[in-house]
């Protein structure tokens, strides 16, 4: 390969495995100063509005019960 075909290349692998600007969920424009996130699940890139990143944390905060422990903690102060 060329110089020019491998720069071009890794450009388009660095841009399939990077987070887009909108909602992987709803497709909401992303806002990462409103409480928005970006990253990554495995090599998977997503990106989360405020409304689906809470949801999705409430979600899991229902499902496990060790949460509950950690909150109780925090407000205890240990």
């Amino acid at each position: 390969m060329n110089t020019k075909s491998e720069k071009v290349l890794k450009e388009s692998i660095q841009e399939a495995f990077s987070p887009k600007d909108v909602c992987s969920i709803c497709d909401s424009e992303y806002d990462e100063d409103e409480g928005g996130i970006q990253g990554h699940f495995g090599i998977c890139p997503v990106t989360f509005c405020v409304w689906c990143y809470s949801s999705i944390v409430d979600m899991v905060m229902q499902s496990h019960d060790c949460c509950e422990e950690c909150e109780e903690q925090e407000e205890e102060g240990e």
